[in-house]
């Protein structure tokens, strides 16, 4: 493979699990990781100590940022996305590359083939709703108290944030109708896409 190739790619038998896919990086690859996911770690920490935090944030900002991107992504394979997808050069799965290099998506060499694994609990964090409904609404009730309305107003800009920066780099542009589709579909109080050019431009 290239030097060039913008993601870790895996000489090893495929894992299904976030932390058996976090084992398969060197250690320099997860505090690589750690950086790109803006955790705190410590240069003394073992591999170990490493893994169970990255599992953690990549979980919890998959959740909270995330999930819409990766649908969105997958959405363009139709009804053949599988947890394992098979591809035949680096090029095919180069726009997964940001997704990639955040711990959601691990690529492996098997041969001749390029093996993309979606994780265990990313992959059963998109197609069961009710969880993610349950994390979802734990973020609804800190956002969008109308007694807190000033502090909505920062968190729901900060979110919306993300999400530009994160369309930005996997798309290389943000739309606001997106953005308000993608609200609409997670949060109970609907923002239209004027709405939602108003906190972005704040």
């Amino acid at each position: 493979m290239s030097k060039q190739v913008a993601f870790p790619i895996i000489k090893k038998a495929v894992c299904s699990s976030l932390s058996e896919n976090l084992n398969n990086y060197t250690k320099v690859q997860c505090e690589t990781l750690a950086s790109e996911l803006k955790v705190e770690t410590k240069k003394s920490w073992k591999k170990d100590q490493l893994i169970q935090v990255l599992a953690e944030s990549i979980q919890k900002q998959f959740s909270q940022f995330y999930k819409p991107v990766v649908e969105d992504l997958l959405s363009q394979f139709g009804d053949q996305v599988e947890q394992a997808l098979g591809f035949q050069n680096v090029k095919q799965i180069e726009v997964l590359a940001p997704l990639i290099t955040k711990g959601f998506f691990f690529v492996y060499q098997q041969k001749e083939m390029l093996v993309l694994v979606i994780p265990d609990e990313i992959w059963t964090a998109l197609w069961h709703d009710e969880e993610v409904e349950e994390v979802s609404f734990e973020i609804d009730s800190s956002l969008l108290v109308e007694a807190q309305a000033e502090k909505e107003e920062v968190s729901d800009y900060e979110i919306l944030k993300k999400w530009k920066e994160n369309a930005i780099r996997i798309y290389g542009h943000a739309s606001s109708v997106y953005f308000s589709t993608i609200w609409n579909k997670y949060y109970d109080e609907k923002l239209t896409s004027e709405q939602i050019d108003d906190i972005l431009n704040r």
